[in-house]
């Protein structure tokens, strides 16, 4: 069996998710890093290994022969990077949002479906251990029949973004 050889672009902040599809012993591995900041691609180094391609510029990452790809990168660069990646033919993990406008996501969804291109849209706590257990006590009836859910959502800087 072949290892699936996995990209990430923004291995900084939500780059860390993609540290759980790090399974060299299982098939998959993290080969390749993109991140403007240093010492994001140091602490990648140290935890993929020294032999992890590093680069500053995404298009460098998707010109290696890559499986699949992380988007962990700042929201108003998803889209770019999402298109780009799609159009090489890689499987995309896309970290939410999608993409900052409507507009967006609409040409990522049909370049994906025009592609057949593997996508998938993340939120990196929809696989934590709290958050798949409340979702199991929920489907199992256990705190009863839900009718409303109350969530208190901070976003930085300030407000909403878009």
């Amino acid at each position: 069996m072949s290892e699936l050889k996995i990209g990430v672009i923004g291995t900084g902040g939500r780059g860390g998710v993609a540290r759980h599809a790090h399974k060299p012993d299982y098939g998959s591995r993290i080969v390749a890093c993109c991140d403007l900041v240093d010492s994001s691609l140091g602490s990648a180094k140290d935890r993929y290994g020294s032999g992890l391609y590093i680069t500053h510029d995404y298009r460098d990452l998707l010109d290696r022969e890559l499986d699949a790809v992380f988007i962990t990168t700042p929201d108003y660069l998803h889209e770019e990077h999402a298109i780009a990646a799609l159009e090489a033919g890689m499987a995309v993990y896309l970290e939410k949002p999608m993409a900052i406008t409507i507009e967006g996501c609409d040409r990522i969804l049909n370049l994906a479906h025009k592609k057949q291109v593997r996508l998938y849209l993340g939120h990196n706590m929809r696989h934590m251990a709290f958050v798949l257990k409340l979702k199991e006590l929920i489907d199992t009836g256990a705190i009863g029949d839900v009718k409303t859910a109350w969530c208190r959502h901070f976003v930085g800087h300030g407000g909403e973004f878009y």
